[in-house]
């Protein structure tokens, strides 16, 4: 009896053995915390910030997202209080009060400072922010160049939706919120994807290589905001296949090796891309893509000066956390 029962173990184990290793390698975690994985990154950076004495609008933009970050990290309120310093010395006058605003493409990074004031409310007097953030609003859907911008078939009108997606989210409109996701499903989809999942508009021009990223990044940040159990933007696809999905799948193999880029090389500084793009974390996380994330995750950080402002997302770790009160 012992012997039999020996053996059936001995049976029992080799088949389990023959079994596991068949089985492929345990893939890395989609949906691994990203507090986790940007820990060192984030504190480094608001290290740096700390320090800082921003004055444009990009640089504030990154120094303010990196302190809300470590705050929201560490619980730390000598971080929102930095961020909170540098938004009040560097806040401008109301946009539509501005003889020459900018465009919409300039603006991007305001869309940073409004999802950092949405984890900053509590901790800090965000009044006078806000208040920038409101006539930003009503001035991107209001003056004629904005709208302009926002109805163009390409990177302009993905910047326009992801700023006021965010200055919604910040602001907790819920009906903006909607109109955005209606605007992203039709005409955003259908006039930017090809049925290949590439933005035929961006590959036209002088920098198709960074401008298709920043149009990545740009539209996956938005669905980010975007997306609610109530309303999931993420799966959204069309009838022929459009949708951010087909994109990702066709960037993730020319980010693993951008010498596999069909395009034209860049008028300028092509060497230094493709860079780490939140699209994909963004589009990992979401569809469930663990290659995704590992390649973000595996990409060095640092952001090329020459071409920082094609790179619209600093902290994505703001972007993957929900902040106070559900936004």
């Amino acid at each position: 009896m012992a012997l039999n029962l020996t053996r059936r173990r001995f049976t029992l184990a080799a088949a389990a053995a023959i079994t596991a290793a068949r089985l492929p390698a345990r893939q890395p975690n989609a949906r691994r915390s990203v507090a986790e994985m940007e820990h060192d990154h984030i504190l480094a950076d608001a290290a740096i910030a700390l320090n800082a004495q921003p004055t444009g609008l990009m640089n504030v933009s990154a120094s303010v997202a990196a302190l809300t970050a470590a705050f929201v990290l560490t619980q730390q309120e000598s971080y929102a209080l930095a961020a909170f310093a540098q938004l009040a010395d560097w806040l401008p006058a109301p946009i539509s009060k501005s003889a020459t605003p900018p465009s919409v493409v300039d603006l991007v990074p305001a869309a940073e400072i409004a999802r950092s004031i949405s984890f900053l409310t509590d901790a800090v007097h965000t009044d006078p922010i806000n208040a920038w953030l409101v006539d930003l609003n009503q001035w991107l859907n209001t003056a004629h160049g904005p709208v302009i911008e926002r109805d163009t078939k390409d990177h302009r009108a993905s910047a326009w939706l992801l700023l006021v997606a965010a200055i919604a989210r910040s602001q907790r409109d819920d009906a903006t919120l909607d109109a955005c996701r209606k605007r992203f499903r039709h005409p955003t989809l259908r006039n930017q994807v090809s049925e290949a999942g590439q933005f035929p508009q961006e590959m036209a021009t002088a920098n198709p290589f960074r401008n298709t990223l920043f149009n990545f990044d740009l539209l996956c940040g938005a669905c980010q905001l975007l997306d609610s159990p109530l309303d999931p933007l993420w799966p959204s696809e069309l009838i022929d296949g459009v949708s951010l999905r087909s994109t990702a799948a066709w960037l993730f193999p020319i980010l693993k090796d951008p010498g596999k880029w069909p395009g034209i090389a860049d008028a300028e500084h092509f060497r230094e891309l493709p860079g780490r793009r939140p699209g994909l974390l963004f589009t990992g996380r979401a569809y469930e893509q663990s290659e995704y994330v590992e390649l973000w995750r595996t990409t060095p950080p640092a952001v090329p000066t020459d071409i920082a402002a094609s790179f619209p997302i600093r902290q994505p770790f703001l972007w993957t956390t929900r902040a106070p009160y559900g936004y």
